[in-house]
């Protein structure tokens, strides 16, 4: 199996080509500002790989599932997601999907409900489905048990910086659940939505210091450190404060 990713463009988050021996997947499109760009670089990697047949999505933020309708087209193949983000995607949201934060619209996006468990079945491997909800109710993260990596989309942003929970559908408890689920099953690779990908003794460190913060803001009832600054509005993660150092 091979693992391609590709590094998100602005506000785009990263999104990854993982290739069995039949076929290939799509984990999240990023917005649609630079859909045709990443189209040609989607192209550019798939002449020596089986060919696409599905994407699977995170979740139904714009940065993350904008551009899905676009690449479903242009590839024709579906798009999966948990379908507590369904009818946002198919109903032009632009609250729970946050595009209108980016000044954008959410294109209408239909989809095929992705549930917990799902498998599919690329040839030398499988991908499987978690659902890992915190930062958005539908969120949900991809496992291939055969290489121990596991996409963590927006539920590990970063090994730096923890995801956000205080955008629509976001739930602290749940996150803090989600995470301590990651850690049940000790994946050796953590491919995060945008930051460095995670490996080996690193992973388990990570996971614990995002466990550990979301743990204290429950005790202090949701209240953020007064030290850490305000988030932009499209920004999917807090930013410590002393910035956490994590050894790569």
């Amino acid at each position: 199996m091979e693992v391609i990713r590709l590094p998100g463009i602005h506000h785009d988050t990263s999104i990854s080509i993982v290739a069995g021996l039949e076929r290939s997947i799509l984990i999240d499109t990023g917005t649609s500002w630079h859909q045709i760009n990443i189209e040609e670089r989607i192209n550019s990697k798939l002449e020596e790989l089986p060919n696409i047949e599905a994407i699977l999505l995170t979740h139904r933020h714009y940065d993350t599932a904008g551009a899905a309708n676009f690449l479903s087209r242009k590839f024709g193949i579906p798009i999966l997601i948990h379908p507590a983000a369904s009818n946002s995607l198919l109903s032009n949201d632009q609250l729970t999907t946050w595009a209108s934060r980016y000044d954008s619209d959410m294109p209408i996006t239909e989809t095929i409900p992705l549930t917990d468990g799902w498998e599919m079945d690329l040839g030398g491997g499988t991908i499987k489905s978690i659902h890992t909800p915190g930062h958005t109710s539908c969120h949900s993260s991809f496992l291939i048990p055969e290489l121990s990596i596991l996409f963590s989309g927006d539920l590990i942003p970063s090994p730096e910086y923890p995801g956000r929970t205080d955008l629509p559908t976001g739930n602290i408890p749940q996150m803090l659940d989600s995470i301590e689920k990651i850690m049940e099953l000790k994946p050796e690779v953590i491919v995060p939505s945008r930051g460095e990908t995670i490996r080996g003794k690193n992973v388990q460190k990570v996971l614990k210091m995002h466990r550990n913060f979301f743990a204290s803001i429950i005790e202090k009832r949701g209240e953020l450190p007064i030290e850490w600054p305000k988030p932009t509005a499209t920004c999917m993660w807090w930013t410590p404060n002393p910035k956490w150092e994590i050894d790569q």
